[in-house]
């Protein structure tokens, strides 16, 4: 009877030692959008990461599956895909991560995927970062130099036909970003500016985008305005607050000269958040979209 005790004592000390290095997180969301004039629809996004780790070296996965449904046409779609999917560790100070994974939203920029194999080393000596990146999206590979000077954060990405440049700082409370995108080919250079302040509890922001070089198609964009394509100007302002335990936001702002004003309204909940959108945009339908959103 020891003997089968002591066996399966060693047997769970081995099994916690096996998933001590594993983790699973996630985020789950659910949507409710309904447009005046057309149907109601019902969405979903849920998503599952899985790391494992062993010393510096980590492997990682990352699936997402997405579905909408239309209530009165009676159309479902469902899918699932792979969003990251990598590995990275750390030789002699120097940071690698090889496989597919997206790149981060911004002003300029919708985060995607190429699908095809990335790579991405980057080295800090003496508060410079070098980093070197092939393979990310369509474009060629690019060395980034990167640092602070002055309290000003300094970035500047060189690809075969165009570089990157990103300048940030805060001065008496107020908080700048400025890039600029400029590119040998023509109609794709591209700019953007966001500002921010806090002013008595209320956080103002002034965003402004340029993609309007002759000829030029527009920038993709999914931050401030949320997820769009062909943005050739863009601005706009918002004043975000605390009433009642709610977070409110409120956001005028303008897309190729059309105008869009949102409120947006959201609350903790156990295990999660509750959030209401309410947005007009002229020369369209006004729309209310509700979505619970849940971290584990």
């Amino acid at each position: 009877m020891k003997k089968q005790l002591l066996i399966a004592a060693v047997a769970a000390t081995m099994t916690s030692a096996a998933f001590a290095d594993v983790s699973i997180s996630g985020a789950a969301q659910m949507n409710i959008n309904s447009v005046s004039g057309s149907d109601t629809t019902y969405s979903t996004d849920i998503d599952l990461k899985i790391v494992g780790k062993a010393g510096d070296t980590s492997a990682t996965i990352d699936m997402e599956s997405t579905g909408t449904d239309g209530v009165t046409s009676g159309t479902l779609n469902h899918g699932m895909k792979i969003k990251n999917s990598y590995v990275s560790t750390s030789i002699a100070g120097a940071n690698i991560k090889v496989g597919n994974w997206y790149g981060s939203d911004s002003l300029l920029g919708n985060g995607s995927n190429d699908d095809a194999a990335q790579i991405s080393v980057d080295y800090t000596m003496n508060g410079v970062k070098v980093q070197y990146e092939d393979g990310t999206g369509a474009a060629s590979d690019s060395v980034t130099v990167s640092g602070t000077v002055g309290g000003v954060s300094l970035s500047h990405e060189i690809f075969d036909t165009a570089t990157d440049t990103k300048f940030s700082t805060t001065v008496a409370g107020i908080s700048a970003t400025y890039r600029t995108y400029d590119a040998d080919a023509n109609a794709s250079d591209k700019t953007s500016l966001e500002v921010s302040t806090e002013v008595s509890g209320v956080t103002l922001t002034y965003v402004d985008v340029d993609a309007n070089e002759t000829g030029s198609t527009g920038t993709t964009s999914d931050a401030f305005f949320g997820a769009q394509t062909g943005v050739k100007t863009a601005s706009g302002v918002s004043a975000s607050t605390s009433i009642g335990g709610n977070k409110v936001t409120f956001k005028a702002y303008d897309i190729n000269d059309v105008d869009t004003n949102k409120l947006i309204v959201s609350r903790p909940m156990a295990g999660g958040t509750f959030e209401a959108t309410f947005a007009d945009t002229d020369g369209s339908n006004s729309s209310v979209d509700l979505e619970l959103k849940v971290s584990f």
